[in-house]
């Protein structure tokens, strides 16, 4: 009768150990699918904070490097893709042309619009 006993406990002992192995490769698994899941949030925060940077940047080279007149502008800075449009925003007047500017940033290798910046200028009348 002991040596029975003995074999019943064994397998019970086996059965725990697998379910106990079951539940630590879970918890494993949902470990993992976190750290992946965060790790991917943070690829994208510093994709859109590049993105950001680029598009104040180019928005800041309007009137310098970028002559403040109506039209359409693209360039690539780094990774990313930029594309500018000025238009005009109303009527002119005596002071000058108001012009509305709008900066769209994405990645240059193709991917949703990441930052979009938009602003008002004074331009000379044309």
């Amino acid at each position: 009768m002991g040596l029975g006993r003995a074999r019943s406990d064994a397998g019970e002992m086996f059965v725990e150990a697998l379910i106990a192995a079951a539940i630590v490769a879970m918890a494993l698994a949902a470990t993992y699918r976190v750290i992946a899941d965060s790790a991917s949030r943070d690829r994208g925060a510093e994709a859109r904070r590049e993105a950001l940077l680029v598009a104040q940047s180019e928005l800041a080279d309007v009137g310098a490097e970028i002559p403040l007149q109506v039209g359409r502008t693209q360039g690539v800075s780094g990774d990313m893709a930029w594309r500018m449009n000025i238009s005009p925003y109303g009527e002119s007047n005596a002071a000058g042309a108001l012009l509305n500017i709008a900066v769209t940033v994405a990645p240059a290798a193709g991917g949703p619009t990441l930052a979009r910046l938009q602003t008002l200028r004074l331009g000379v009348e044309s």
